[in-house]
């Protein structure tokens, strides 16, 4: 029967490969696996007596063998050979104007394919580059240009909570986060207080953005009239989550109430008195109008 590893692939996916009966890996063995005409090493996560589930249009990776001594020598030469080529990265790519910052990149085990992830201000021909460092590395170069997100969740970092980054853990997918969630939760709209370590704005903001939505709905907005216990005045500031309300009442005292301690008042545009919303449903209709 056909058991199915998942492989874990230095600075790659959890790849679910087929194991045979014949080849002998265990959890927590290094093994070489091949992905199409592509070897890697990689380390086995867990085993599953069961096949590996079909996906249309490509033959599942498979382990060739558990790793030898000589497989862990190769490695840690491709690791010396890898930092070479990436600097023949950088180079080549400067020579053609373009300046990148490479955040990552390996050789493939068997040293037919070169990955490098990279970050890049400046336009950059991949196809013209690609082609130039294959034909001086003698390798198929695989190129892929990141966003900052993505680099920061790559290379890691502690963020201002204490805690390590949500993207390097456990974020997979970017939300759009924009100011407008920073000024409903009311916070800092300085740069450095609401930007993460990617310089752009914090993922963490969208986390709690519908719940300070949906709790503010009916409370009313600062500046707003109010009636209240002590009297009339207007709203200085509006605790959403204790769901306070502090005013400034007409003789100048400040009060803290719950929300429903307190009533919004309308301003009348006819009169130019205020009264509550009741009265307003008090209005007389408009009579109908005249026949001609």
């Amino acid at each position: 029967m056909v058991r199915s590893a998942y492989v874990e692939i230095e600075d790659g996916p959890r790849l679910i490969c087929e194991a045979p009966d014949g080849v002998a890996v265990h959890v927590g063995d290094e093994c070489i696996i091949a992905i199409g005409d592509v070897q890697e090493v990689g380390h086995v996560a867990k085993l599953v007596e069961a096949p590996v589930p079909p996906e249309e249009g490509a033959d599942p990776p498979r382990v060739l063998r558990m790793a030898t001594l000589q497989d862990h020598a190769r490695a840690s030469e491709n690791a010396v050979r890898s930092k070479m080529a990436l600097a023949t990265v950088a180079s080549m790519a400067k020579e053609g104007g373009a300046e990148i910052h490479i955040v990552r990149g390996r050789y493939s085990f068997d040293r037919s394919h070169l990955r490098v992830l990279y970050s890049c201000e400046t336009g950059l021909d991949e196809r013209e580059l690609a082609r130039e460092l294959a034909h001086e590395l003698k390798c198929r170069v695989d190129l892929r240009q990141i966003g900052v997100r993505d680099e920061a969740g790559i290379i890691g970092g502690i963020g201002p909570c204490g805690r390590k980054l949500c993207c390097c853990t456990w974020l997979r997918e970017f939300d759009s986060v924009n100011v407008k969630m920073a000024k409903v939760q009311k916070l800092s709209l300085n740069p450095g207080a609401i930007s993460g370590n990617c310089g752009r704005l914090k993922c963490c903001l969208r986390y709690e953005y519908d719940n300070y939505l949906e709790m503010g709905r009916g409370l009313p907005r600062t500046g707003a009239p109010v009636e209240c216990p002590g009297g009339s005045g207007r709203v200085v500031a509006v605790n959403v989550l204790l769901q306070k309300v502090k005013v400034r009442l007409d003789d100048d005292r400040y009060l803290e109430y719950d929300a429903d301690d307190i009533r919004p008042v309308y301003g009348c545009g006819n009169c130019g008195r205020n009264h509550d919303e009741d009265s307003h449903s008090e209005r007389p209709q408009p009579g109908p109008s005249r026949e001609a």
